[in-house]
C-alpha cells in the first residue's frame, strides 16, 4: 500500500513479506478487508456530491487512480462500480498479486508496479477524475511532495480522498499498540506513530497545490468475539469523532 520512493521510506517495506496475505480474509489484513465496506460507502458519498448522477453505475466513466493499491481490494470494488481504474504500488510482490486476482474475477484494471514519481515521468498527460490514497500517508516521509504529485495527477475539479489515522494519544495506544500488540488486528509494527497526521495538517499541506480538503469522517470500529475468543472486528461504523481512524477528501480547483 506504498508509493512514492520520494516520500516512502523505502529502508524496510512491511507489506513485500504479507504480499500473499491480500486476499486471505481471515488472515493479516482482515481489518482492511472489514474496513473496504464503509471506505466504498464514503467513496460514494464523496463523489455524488462533487459529481453529476446520470450514470449506470456510482463511478461509470471515472478516471480513477489508485495509489498504494497494494494487493487491489479496493481497486477491485472501484472498478466493480464503473470506474477505469488503475492501481500503483511499489510492492511488485502486492501488484503480482493484484493481477492475478483481476484476471480470476474477469476485471480489466490497470496494474503498474511503479512510484508516483515514476509513473507521472511516464504519463506526463495523463489526468483523473478520482484519485484515492486509503491508509498510505500514514507511511510516507514526505507529504507536502505528495500532495504536489498528487496534484499533477487530478483534472480541475478532480476529486482526491483520502483515509489515514489521526495523531492523538487515542490513536498512539488503539491504531498503534492495542491493535498491534494486544488485538493483535494488524502486523506487528506496520505504523510509525511519528507518521500520524492530523485533518488540519492535511488541510494545510494541501493547500498550497490547489486542493482544497474539507470533509472529514470517522471511522468506528465495532469489535466482537471470534468462535475461539479471540477479538475480531465485525464492520465499521461513521462517526463524528475523528481522532483515531477517519477520512478527508476535496477537490484540486485551478
Amino acid at each position: 500500500m506504498f508509493m512514492n520512493t520520494s516520500t516512502f521510506n523505502n529502508k524496510k517495506d512491511p507489506f513485500k513479506e504479507l504480499s500473499n496475505e491480500w486476499w486471505d480474509e481471515n488472515g493479516k489484513f482482515q481489518s482492511l478487508h472489514k474496513f473496504t465496506d464503509i471506505r466504498i460507502q464514503y467513496i460514494n458519498r464523496i463523489v455524488s456530491k462533487y459529481k453529476k448522477q446520470d450514470r449506470k453505475y456510482s463511478l461509470d466513466k471515472l478516471e480513477c487512480l489508485d495509489i498504494g493499491c497494494g494487493g487491489g481490494l479496493l481497486s477491485e470494488r472501484i472498478a466493480r462500480l464503473g470506474a477505469s481504474v488503475t492501481g500503483i504500488d511499489i510492492t511488485k510482490n502486492s501488484i503480482d498479486i493484484a493481477k492475478i486476482h483481476a484476471l480470476n474475477s474477469d476485471l480489466n484494471i490497470n496494474y503498474i508496479n511503479t512510484d508516483v514519481s515514476l509513473f507521472i515521468k511516464n504519463n506526463s498527460s495523463k489526468k483523473f477524475d478520482l484519485v484515492i490514497a486509503s491508509e498510505v500517508v500514514e507511511h510516507l516521509d514526505n507529504r507536502c511532495l505528495f500532495f504536489k504529485e498528487v496534484s499533477k495527477l487530478l483534472k480541475n475539479e478532480g476529486i482526491l480522498i483520502l483515509t489515514t489515522i489521526n495523531k492523538t494519544a487515542l490513536s498512539l495506544l488503539f491504531a498503534k499498540f492495542m491493535a498491534e500488540n494486544i488485538l493483535k488486528l494488524l502486523p506487528k509494527g506496520i505504523h510509525d506513530f511519528e507518521k500520524f497526521v492530523s485533518p488540519k495538517t492535511l488541510i494545510d499541506e494541501a493547500k498550497p497545490y490547489k486542493i482544497y480538503l474539507d470533509e472529514i469522517v470517522g471511522f468506528k470500529p465495532v469489535i466482537g468475539i471470534s468462535s475461539d475468543f479471540k477479538p475480531i472486528i465485525k464492520n465499521f461504523k461513521f462517526t463524528n469523532f475523528f481522532n483515531v481512524n477517519y477520512g478527508i477528501s476535496g477537490i484540486k480547483i485551478i
